[in-house]
């Protein structure tokens, strides 16, 4: 009896053994599946498998791990489908993307100029054998500094692709890469796209490129906006490359909602990517994509008004938009124009706050140009007193330019802060707010005819029918000079002896001066432009974009604009281009947004 005892005291311990065995290997198993589980969810690619008598080596792009060799029953590995499928001996199964060996296959679709309004873009439709990033490559031509790339951020198997900075009339060869997450390459593959020609008339038949370091410029390519043979036909904003090629272009005669536009100042690229433009000839403001399709408008001539020269949005997520109150009058009963700025809820489309400049500043005052003088329709008239040109955020203040009288700020509440203009003519209640010049060392000057605007120091001019101004990083404030009528001397464009600038101001508030720190242009007779054209500060190398962008002497004898852009700190000119149409705004900007 005690045998039998004994006998199956051991058989029950054997069992056991036996179970606690196979439990253990189960164990095992999980353990090992969890650790290539984890690289997998990470996105990372087995790149290699070693083996000894101990080991499996699983090498993947972030790492390694092994796994015992007595647990593993095979290993298969399948490089054109990126895919290794593990099983261990317990018939468990395990599939591990795979570094394979190549895409050649990915590419599924290709559709030139998707939205119809941008001949020069397309949409590839990619599908990754593995989940992965995609970059694309556009080759530039030959000798050219016109490659472009861009990587995506969508992480995933399926790839909608945007293809931005197609060449016009030319075989573009286009590269796809896959990679990993954070951009590392993986694989890539090729086609190509045959674009047609630019059948637009509006786009300028003459560029040259007169000047390009490359390695000093800021990247980027150049946004311009032509108005097309007047502002009521149909606006056409394109970029242009540091070649002077045509990359990227918004052809919209045949947009049943952008049809005709009048976008005096172009393109304002928002933080989504989209595009924010207003449209004086269909009373509306705009918001469109990359592709030139209207994503969300706002009606204006609903709320009594028409834009002119400037929409933008604040932090605080309002429209902040220039336009003219289609019942304002004067006094007389003659329509005013160019002189009223309105704050929209965009969700909503309400006007939240509304301010009239004849309420801000001096609409009595006229003595900026002569409108009967021939060339000079874009002179100031009684109805045309202020000609609002630009408006943006300053804080919690307005921060705006009135062609015909100054650079100025003024609060929520329509308090008038400051103003940079030339003293004559404004009534005594407003000399509280006009700054006082100062000389280069910052001593106030005294000169009389300075101070009026009469004449010009070495040291110090004011702005005339100037254009956007900036606010720079440092709190100075960057203004296109245009020079119109400047001294209140008013010549036909042609007239010898005018120039436009750049001029760098220095405000302070406190003691209500401004002090001229740097300007470039008096000695550019050629870039004179009555009217139009635009300023920019390039944060990433701190130069600026000088556009006067109308009227123009080029050097094939025609007129045009310039785009030059300018190292401050030496006047060196590192980038120098001419164009022989005019145009309103000259922006330099990535052609892909962030965060595609």
């Amino acid at each position: 009896m005690k045998l039998t005892k004994y006998l199956f005291t051991a058989i029950v311990m054997l069992t056991c053994l036996s179970g606690c065995d196979e439990e253990e290997t189960i164990i095992n198993t999980s353990g090992e599946t969890s650790k290539i589980q984890t690289f997998i969810e990470e996105g990372s690619l087995l790149k290699d498998i070693a083996h000894n008598d101990n080991n499996y080596t699983l090498t993947f792009e972030t790492g390694s791990i092994d796994i015992p060799t007595d647990i593993v029953e095979s290993v298969n590995e399948n490089y054109e489908k990126w895919n290794t499928v593990l099983t261990f001996n317990n018939k468990q199964e395990i599939s591990i993307p795979t570094l394979g060996k190549n895409i050649n296959n990915a590419i599924q679709t290709v559709k030139l100029n998707p939205s119809g309004y941008n001949p020069l873009a397309a949409n590839i439709f990619a599908a990754f054998p593995v989940k992965g990033r995609a970059k694309i490559i556009v080759h530039g031509k030959e000798g050219s500094h016109g490659t472009i790339e861009y990587l995506f951020s969508n992480y995933g198997e399926n790839q909608n692709l945007t293809i931005l900075g197609l060449y016009p009339d030319y075989e573009n060869t286009i590269s796809i890469v896959m990679t990993d997450k954070n951009g590392n390459e993986r694989a890539r593959t090729q086609t190509t796209i045959k674009t047609s020609p630019l059948n637009i008339t509006a786009l300028p038949s003459y560029i040259k490129v007169k000047k390009a370091l490359i390695d000093k410029m800021e990247p980027g390519m150049v946004l311009l906006n032509d108005p097309g043979a007047s502002e009521a036909d149909t606006s056409c904003p394109y970029m242009l490359d540091a070649d002077g090629e045509i990359r990227w272009v918004l052809d919209w005669r045949t947009s049943p909602d952008l049809l005709h536009i009048g976008a005096q100042c172009g393109l304002h690229r928002l933080e989504n990517g989209n595009y924010l433009v207003g449209d004086a000839n269909n009373y509306q403001v705009a918001e469109v994509n990359i592709l030139g399709e209207v994503v969300r408008k706002w009606d204006l001539k609903a709320l009594g008004y028409n834009f002119h020269h400037e929409a933008v949005i604040g932090e605080n997520g309002k429209l902040l938009v220039a336009v003219t109150k289609m019942d304002a009058t004067l006094n007389t009963g003659q329509s005013r124009i160019y002189d009223h700025v309105i704050e929209i809820s965009p969700n909503e489309g309400t006007i939240t706050q509304a301010w009239d400049l004849a309420q801000i500043l001096d609409s009595a005052r006229y003595a900026a140009t002569d409108p009967s003088l021939p060339g000079a329709s874009f002179g100031q008239t009684q109805g045309n007193w202020a000609h609002h040109n630009a408006v943006q955020y300053w804080g919690d203040d307005i921060f705006a330019s009135a062609r015909f009288q100054g650079v100025f700020k003024y609060h929520r509440n329509g308090e008038l802060a400051w103003i940079i203009s030339p003293h004559k003519n404004w009534r005594p209640e407003y000399n509280k707010y006009l700054l006082k010049p100062l000389d280069k060392n910052g001593n106030e000057i005294t000169d009389p005819q300075v101070i009026s605007g009469e004449k010009s120091s070495p040291d110090f001019d004011w702005p005339w029918g100037q254009h956007t101004p900036v606010i720079m990083p440092n709190g100075h404030i960057l203004v296109f000079d245009n020079g119109y009528a400047r001294n209140y001397i008013s010549k036909v464009f042609t007239e010898p002896g005018q120039y436009s600038r750049i001029v760098e101001y220095e405000v302070d508030e406190t003691n209500k001066t401004v002090r001229q720190v740097w300007s470039y242009g008096s000695e550019r007779e050629d870039c004179y432009a009555a009217a139009m054209s635009s300023v920019q500060y390039l944060p990433e190398t701190n130069h600026v974009l000088f556009c006067p962008g109308m009227g123009n002497k080029l050097s094939n004898g025609t007129y045009g604009g310039h785009i030059i852009e300018i190292d401050p700190q030496t006047n060196e000119i590192v980038f120098e281009m001419e164009i022989c149409t005019n145009f309103h705004r000259g922006t330099r900007l990535s052609l892909y947004p962030e965060g595609m």
